[in-house]
């Protein structure tokens, strides 16, 4: 039985699942690296942060998530409405993003509906991302804030 977050040998809805749970935990962990490694390297990466306008390829869109997680020191999500699909070998992935971040002495909750684009890559037989795109959206329903120490 293989971990949660390890690659899964096939290319269905489960191994999506995990992929895109992986991608918020890994940026939760403030790791560029880990980022990087979750990313497919092409010309048609694409990223639209919440209020940031598109950034097209790898190197834009790595750099903006080194920009990011060096600016923040901590960073946690509660994920709502996941929905999945698999379509012509793309994973799409819709779900509600509530947010909870602390950078200094500021901290900030707010709430996005995200769209994630994964392709399945046969060499690493593992979902990468190839597309994140984050708006605002109203705060989804009351949850606890967490504690960000």
């Amino acid at each position: 039985m293989s971990s949660p977050g390890a690659p899964h040998a096939a290319p269905d809805e489960d191994s999506l699942l995990r992929a895109n749970e992986r991608f918020y935990r890994t940026f939760e962990r403030l790791d560029p690296v880990a980022m990087a490694a979750l990313w497919e390297h092409s010309d048609r990466v694409c990223c639209v942060h919440p209020g940031w306008p598109p950034l097209w390829g790898t190197l834009p869109v790595q750099d903006s998530w080194r920009r990011i997680i060096a600016n923040t020191g901590e960073i946690r999500f509660s994920l709502k409405g996941t929905r999945a699909h698999l379509r012509s070998g793309v994973g799409i992935v819709t779900l509600f993003e509530h947010i909870w971040n602390r950078s200094g002495d500021e901290r900030q909750n707010s709430a996005t509906f995200a769209t994630n684009l994964f392709a399945w890559d046969d060499a690493s037989r593992q979902w990468l991302l190839f597309h994140h795109q984050a708006s605002y959206t109203p705060v989804m329903p009351e949850e606890p804030e967490p504690l960000l120490v």
